[in-house]
């Protein structure tokens, strides 16, 4: 199969509109952007920096060139958790709202120019939910 330039063309548009996609309006944080998903959404929350053996359970990055959100779970252990949150500029002096033993931090305004968001702990379970615009 020979090929043409035309044909070369269309393969590498296709190529760049699907990376285009995938970096800036997919949901999907890819290997390469997931230390420095964690960096900002850290840096926006003014969290300190997760528990050594916490372990992700979803990651996810929305908006678009002109927002930004981004959405962190895991999973650590009470002690570590409870570790991190009086580790944490913006949650170790705040009174959390309990919701159906859920503790929600509510991060208004965030660090750094951001928007702020939330962190909700329930047992072991550790939601980051941070927006910039």
């Amino acid at each position: 199969m020979k090929l043409t330039t035309t044909k070369i063309a269309c393969i590498l548009l296709v190529f760049a509109m699907l990376s285009i996609y995938l970096n800036y309006f997919s949901t999907l944080v890819m290997p390469w952007q997931k230390e420095e998903v964690i960096k900002t959404t850290l840096l926006w929350g003014g969290l300190d920096k997760l528990p050594k053996n916490a372990e992700f359970t979803n990651m996810e990055k929305r908006g678009s060139m002109f927002t930004r959100q981004f959405i962190i779970e895991f999973t650590s252990k009470r002690e570590d958790i409870e570790k991190w949150k009086s580790l944490s500029k913006r949650l170790k002096n705040k009174i959390p709202k309990i919701k159906a033993n859920t503790e929600i931090f509510e991060i208004y305004p965030g660090e750094d120019g951001a928007m702020g968001g939330k962190v909700e702990i329930t047992g072991n379970n550790v939601k980051i939910n941070i927006s910039w615009s």
